[in-house]
This record gives structure tokens, C-alpha cells and sequence, in this order.
């Protein structure tokens, strides 16, 4: 089934009805994934139809692709990597540094994830395995907190895919070089106000004493011309 024309987009409070069908009838925890709404793109045809959506959940730097699915299973071949050009555009517009996902479609490896190693698995966010979790005490390699991870976000499995889309330590030190190119533009916004400030200061003074020595002189003129208003008596 192949539509003319459609549009890719995030997923709105008008989507949610569109949504809870596709997510049932691909047997996704409907009420988890209602919470995320806002996490998905999708894309639809021109005269509405839903065709298929994906989840993108961040945090930090970065995301995890969860809860993919299409109306119709002959769509997906088609769509899937539109929607993963939409993805990665998002993905780049957040500034993030590494993708994750579940998703078990062979797309995925052949778009360049791959199996997480341990080392990499040290990296996984805990917000990505369960919401509920406590930082302080999960484990990333918890076979059963990955389990449940993968069934809370509308995934099958749990084994993760990961994908880096630009080195961690460039992108932090592209930060911190960004901050001080910030800190250098304010310094010299402030000097450039104190500049400012000191020359509106001399120009102040500089019209005080200008209407003073004018003052002054007028004031002697008019003393010269008219000395028996100052000195009584005087011819």
C-alpha cells in the first residue's frame, strides 16, 4: 500500500486515540506508553491516517528508540527509514552524543547499531531501564531490570543496541568550549557597557563644565554692563 503524500511530525494530545490502537494491536503496554506521548514521531498520510510511529525518550545526551509500529506489516520496509531520517534529525537537533534501542527489526544493525558491550553498557541511562529505579542501586548488566525495561517501553527484548553518533568526550569538551566562548562574549559585552559608561560620564561633565564657563562668562558680562545691580551706590 503505497499513500501519495504525508507528513512526519511529533505526536500530539489528537494523536493519542490513532495510537492506542496501533501500540494494542503491536501488544505494548498502552497505559506506559500513553505517559510517553510526547517522546513519539510518527508519520501519517495527508488525509490523516496514521502509517506507523516511533518513540524517542531522552535523556541527557542521550536517547532510546522504543515502541516501534506500523499499521500494517507490508508498511514498515517503506517508512521505517523515513521515520529514522526523522529520528536522527531530532536526535542531532538535541545535541546527542549515543542512541540506544531493543528493537529487534534487522533495519536497526543494517543503520549501523550494534550489540552494546559491557563497556558501553556502563553508559546506558537508568531513566531507560525502569522509570521507577533507583540511581543509586541499579545495576546495567540486572538481567531482570532489563527485562522489565524492555516490556515498560513496548519492547520485545532485551538485548540493546547502541549506536554513537559523535564522540562523548568531543562533544563534552564542544561544551565547555562553548561556555567560555559565552563567558568571553559577556566579559566583553560588560567592558563594552563600562566603556560606554565612561565616555557617557565624560561627556556629562564635559556639557557641565562647557554650560558653566558659558554661564560664567555671561555672568561677568552682565556684572561688567551692569555694575549698579551688584554694587549698590556705585556710578
Amino acid at each position: 500500500m503505497n499513500f501519495p503524500a504525508y507528513t512526519m511530525r511529533r505526536a500530539t494530545v489528537d494523536d493519542l486515540g490513532g495510537l492506542k490502537l496501533l501500540w494494542e494491536r503491536a501488544r505494548f503496554q498502552v497505559l506506559d506508553l500513553e505517559k510517553r506521548l510526547t517522546d513519539f514521531q510518527l508519520i501519517a498520510s495527508d488525509a490523516g491516517d496514521l502509517i506507523g510511529a516511533i518513540g524517542l525518550h531522552i535523556d541527557g545526551k542521550q536517547g532510546r528508540l522504543h515502541s516501534g509500529a506500523f499499521t500494517q506489516p507490508e508498511l514498515e520496509e517503506e517508512f521505517r527509514p523515513q521515520l529514522w531520517a526523522r529520528i536522527l534529525t531530532v536526535a542531532r537537533n538535541h545535541g546527542l552524543v549515543r542512541l540506544w534501542t531493543c528493537e529487534s527489526a534487522p533495519f536497526w544493525q543494517e543503520a549501523g547499531f550494534a550489540e552494546a558491550s559491557d563497556e558501553a553498557m556502563n553508559k546506558l541511562p537508568p531513566a531507560f531501564v525502569i522509570s521507577d529505579l533507583d540511581p543509586r542501586t541499579w545495576k546495567p548488566n540486572s538481567g531482570a531490570a532489563l527485562k522489565k525495561a524492555a516490556r515498560e517501553f513496548g519492547d520485545r527484548g532485551d538485548r540493546w543496541l547502541t549506536l554513537q553518533l559523535k564522540d562523548e568526550n568531543a562533544a563534552a569538551l564542544s561544551l565547555e568550549h562553548e561556555f567560555e566562548l559565552f563567558q568571553t562574549a559577556q566579559k566583553e559585552e560588560t567592558e563594552k557597557l563600562l566603556r560606554l559608561g565612561r565616555t557617557m560620564k565624560f561627556t556629562v561633565f564635559a556639557i557641565i563644565g562647557i554650560v558653566v564657563v558659558v554661564g560664567g562668562f555671561f555672568m561677568v558680562k552682565f556684572v561688567i554692563r551692569n555694575p549698579s545691580l551688584v554694587f549698590p551706590g556705585s556710578h
